[in-house]
């Protein structure tokens, strides 16, 4: 059965940068094609078609990923402003602007008296490759109320 529309798909994947392994997802994640996911356009466009047992490989610039860097999205401000537990390279922290939207930062860097926040996601500016396996297609049942 190949990958459609309303299709239940089931895969597993890794993500890499160059030779570094960046994610892994051994346990199969599974979502119904042509609904709303959080697959980016590239990676699910190129999923259509495959099989069971297919396995692909993705290349996606930063155009078509996670965005290019941008350093309007990264600040440094005095650790004397931040609670303790929150100093510590990997913490993420929400922000909330003056006009009520929120965003995720991550702390990228701590030193003596300096602390540094990135709200960019983890793989901006990075050429990504997927590298996926399809571990089953099946239809999906169609509940009538």
């Amino acid at each position: 059965m190949k990958i459609s529309n309303q299709k239940l798909v089931s895969m597993t994947y890794s993500i890499h940068e160059g030779t570094n392994l960046l994610e892994n997802v051994d346990t199969p994640v599974s979502f119904i094609y042509g609904k709303e996911t959080n697959l980016l356009p590239i990676v699910e466009n190129s999923l259509k078609g495959k099989e069971k047992g297919n396995e692909l490989t993705i290349e996606v610039s930063p155009e078509l990923g996670f965005g290019e860097v941008d350093e309007n999205l990264i600040f440094v401000d005095s650790t004397d402003n931040v609670p303790k537990e929150y100093s510590k390279i990997g913490m993420q922290i929400d922000f909330e602007n003056d006009k009520g939207m929120k965003r995720k930062f991550r702390v990228t860097n701590v030193d003596k008296d300096k602390i540094t926040f990135d709200g960019n996601h983890p793989f901006s500016g990075k050429t990504l490759v997927y590298k996926i396996k399809i571990i089953d297609v099946a239809n999906t049942e169609v509940v009538k109320d």
